[in-house]
């Protein structure tokens, strides 16, 4: 049985020891909010929302293999998009915007200047900004 929720900030710690062990390059701190889903009291998939002032911006969304195709991505981005009260921001590989999209995302049209330059820092990756409002 598979359960969606937000790590409390003490257990940063986990999140960031099963993206170690699927190495996953983004790492956690106390300042996100850190969503995961636990199967038998595994993390078996997480995501984080950081705090850029003035927007949110989503990222490091990340499914354990053996637990993909099993619609936790989905689950585990509803759960955590339906708590936010601030602009959502994310960017997104250009072949999993279709998931995005499902959700509610749009295309970035416009960018803030902040968006701006962080998308700058990641767009060599073939990567799509995408907007929850």
């Amino acid at each position: 049985m598979y359960i969606v929720q937000k790590l409390d900030t003490l257990k940063t710690p986990l999140v960031n020891k099963f993206y170690a062990q699927n190495n996953v390059r983004g790492r956690a701190n106390k300042q996100d909010q850190v969503w995961v889903v636990y199967n038998k009291m595994q993390v078996v998939a997480a995501c984080r929302i950081q705090n850029k002032h003035d927007f949110l911006f989503l990222s490091t969304v990340f499914v354990d293999p053996q637990h993909r195709k099993k619609g936790l991505a989905k689950q585990l981005l509803c759960a955590a998009v339906k708590q936010q009260t601030m602009p959502l921001y994310t960017f997104a590989y250009t072949h999993l915007t279709r998931l995005y999209m499902a959700l509610g995302f749009n295309q970035v049209l416009t960018y803030t200047p902040g968006l701006k330059a962080l998308f700058d820092i990641y767009a060599h990756r073939n990567i799509v900004a995408l907007e929850y409002l």
